[in-house]
C-alpha cells in the first residue's frame, strides 16, 4: 500500500481511499471504509483517522482454524443470518393490511418496552437451532411466553368445532415465521415446541454459574425493537454471544438494515471494498445487511448478510459461512477533539454528561470539545447498534448513561463487548473496570459502578473514564428517561 489519504467533501459517502501499486502475492486485497457523516448537532467535521483494513479474504478462516470454538462460531453465524431473514420477513408483512402484523404483532412488556413477532421468532429460532447442535449449552434470552400462552389458551377456549378465529393467534404467527427460515434439522414445528423453545431462554443460571464451569449462550433477539417498529431507517441488531467458564469467547451481530456500498477495486487484484452508508440513502449502489463476528484471539470480522431465499438449505455447520469476511478495526483517533461521538438519535449532545466533561477544564486542551464542534453519529434506541458502529470504525466511542446503582441487561451488551474488544477497543465502566468481568457471573443483569459504560477505541477509553470521573456528579440523573442506550 503506497498511500492512504482522507478527504471530506461534505458528501455522505466521502471516505478514505487506498492506492495500491504493488502486486500482492497473497491474492485479492480487501479494505473496509467508513464514511464521513454530518450530524444534526454539528457545523463542521474533521478528518478522523478512520482505519483501512488490508487483508486477504481467507484470513478469517485461517485465523479461526485452530480455535476451540470454531464449530460454535460457524453455528452462531448461521443462526444469526437466519434470524435476520426472519426480521426482514416480518417487516415486509407489517406493511400489508390484514396480515396480523400491522403493529409488529406484539405488545408492550411490563418495563414498557415493545416486543414483536420478530422478537419471539428470533428467540425460538436461535433456541431450536443451537439446542439441536449443542444440547447441553443453555441459553440466556430476553423473552418469555407468558402472554403468548395466555393468548393461545384464550383462542382455543373461544373457538368451537364450528368456529375459526378471524385472525391467527400471536404464537401461530411466530411459528409460521420460524418455519420459513429454520434449517432442515428443525422438523415438525408446533406452537407448543416453539413456546418451549422460547422459554428455554429463561433458565436460571445463577447457581450453576457460581461453579465457573458453565457455558451458555446470551441472546438479544432484537436490540432496538422501537427502531424495528418504525419500519423506516432506524438501525436494529440481532446479538448472540457465548460465555465459557466466565469469559466471553465469541459474539455475532446481525444488522439487517445497516446500509453499505461496495466500491470495485481500481486495479485487477483489489477486491471490492465495503463501505458503511447512511440509512435512507436512495443511491442505487447502496445495499443493506451486514453481519459482524468476533472470536476470542481471532479478531473482529464483517461481511454482507447472505440472501438465501430460493436457495437450497445450507448446512448450519458449513465452512462457507466463514468466507468473504473482512477484518474490522476500531478507528485510530488519538484525541477527543477529532473523535466521532455516537449518541441516541432522540438526544442532543449538549445534554450528555461527557459533553460537559470535555468542555470543562478537566479535559486536556487537545481533548477539549465544545457543543458546536462535536462530530456526532446519532443512532436509534438500543446499545448493540452503537457497539456495532464502534467496532466497525464508524464511531470512536459512546457512553451508556446510567443512574448510579442502576442495573443493565446482559443481552444488551454481551455480543457488542467482544466485538469491540476484538476490534481493538475497550469496554469499561466509568471507573475503568472491564465490563467483561461483570458479565461473567451468568446473571441476566449486572450493575456497572460509577454510573455508566464507556465503549471506545483503544486510545480514547482511558481518557474518557478519567475526564468523566473528574466530573462524576454530572452523570447522576433523576429518572430513567435520561438513560443512554
Amino acid at each position: 500500500m503506497e498511500a492512504v489519504s482522507c478527504h471530506r467533501h461534505g458528501s455522505v459517502l466521502a471516505s478514505m481511499t487506498v492506492k495500491t501499486h504493488r502486486f500482492n502475492p497473497f491474492g485479492k486485497i480487501s479494505s473496509l471504509r467508513i464514511p464521513a457523516r454530518l450530524g444534526p448537532n454539528q457545523h463542521h467535521q474533521r478528518c478522523c483517522r478512520t482505519p483501512v483494513m488490508i487483508r486477504c479474504q481467507s484470513d478469517f478462516q485461517v485465523r479461526v482454524a485452530d480455535s476451540t470454538y470454531r464449530r460454535e462460531l460457524i453455528a452462531a453465524i448461521d443462526v444469526v443470518e437466519r434470524a435476520c431473514e426472519l426480521c426482514l420477513s416480518v417487516q415486509v408483512q407489517m406493511k400489508e393490511e390484514g396480515s396480523g402484523f400491522s403493529s409488529g404483532g406484539g405488545f408492550e412488556k411490563k418495563d414498557a418496552t415493545p416486543v414483536t413477532v420478530a422478537d419471539f421468532g428470533v428467540q425460538a429460532l436461535v433456541s431450536l437451532e443451537l439446542s439441536s447442535l449443542f444440547p447441553f449449552i443453555p441459553l440466556v434470552g430476553e423473552e418469555d411466553t407468558g402472554k403468548l400462552r395466555k393468548d393461545w389458551e384464550q383462542r382455543k377456549a373461544a373457538t368451537t368445532d364450528s368456529e375459526t378465529s378471524a385472525s391467527p393467534a400471536l404464537i401461530e404467527l411466530v411459528t409460521h415465521e420460524v418455519a420459513k427460515v429454520a434449517s432442515e434439522q428443525i422438523k415438525n414445528l408446533t406452537v407448543e415446541k416453539v413456546m418451549d423453545a422460547i422459554d428455554r431462554g429463561c433458565e436460571n443460571l445463577e447457581e450453576a454459574s457460581r461453579q465457573r464451569n458453565l457455558s451458555y449462550w446470551v441472546l438479544d433477539p432484537i436490540d432496538g425493537t422501537r427502531g424495528f417498529l418504525r419500519r423506516e431507517d432506524a438501525v436494529y441488531v440481532v446479538g448472540l454471544a457465548l460465555v465459557v467458564e466466565g469469559k466471553l469467547v465469541l459474539g455475532v451481530m446481525g444488522g439487517p438494515n445497516v446500509s453499505y456500498t461496495i466500491n470495485d477495486g481500481a486495479v485487477p487484484w483489489e477486491t471490492p471494498r465495503l463501505q458503511m452508508a447512511t440509512n435512507g440513502n436512495n443511491d442505487a449502489t447502496v445495499q443493506t445487511g451486514l453481519l459482524m463476528a468476533a472470536c476470542a484471539g481471532c479478531g473482529c470480522w464483517v461481511k454482507p448478510l447472505q440472501a438465501r431465499r430460493g436457495e437450497p438449505d445450507r448446512d448450519p455447520a458449513s465452512e462457507v459461512l466463514l468466507e468473504g469476511m473482512i477484518e474490522s478495526k476500531v478507528d485510530e483517533c488519538m484525541t477527543l477533539r477529532e473523535a466521532k461521538f455516537c449518541i441516541s438519535d432522540h438526544e442532543v449532545w449538549s445534554s450528555h454528561p461527557l459533553a460537559g466533561a470535555l468542555a470543562s477544564r478537566a479535559a486536556a486542551l487537545e481533548d477539549r470539545v465544545t457543543a458546536d464542534e462535536a462530530d456526532i453519529l446519532p443512532l436509534c434506541c438500543g446499545s448493540l447498534c452503537k457497539y456495532f458502529a464502534v467496532a466497525l470504525g464508524g464511531a470512536s466511542l459512546f457512553v451508556l448513561h446510567l443512574q448510579e446503582g442502576q442495573y443493565v441487561k446482559v443481552w444488551d451488551h454481551a455480543a457488542g463487548v467482544i466485538c469491540v474488544t476484538e476490534a481493538g477497543g475497550q469496554v469499561t465502566n466509568v471507573m475503568g473496570k472491564p465490563v467483561q468481568e461483570m458479565i461473567r457471573d451468568g446473571q441476566a443483569t449486572f450493575r456497572p459502578e460509577g454510573g455508566g459504560i464507556v465503549v471506545a477505541n483503544g486510545r480514547l477509553g482511558e481518557k474518557v473514564t478519567r475526564y468523566m470521573s473528574a466530573v462524576r456528579d454530572m452523570i447522576y440523573v433523576s429518572d430513567n428517561d435520561n438513560c443512554w442506550n
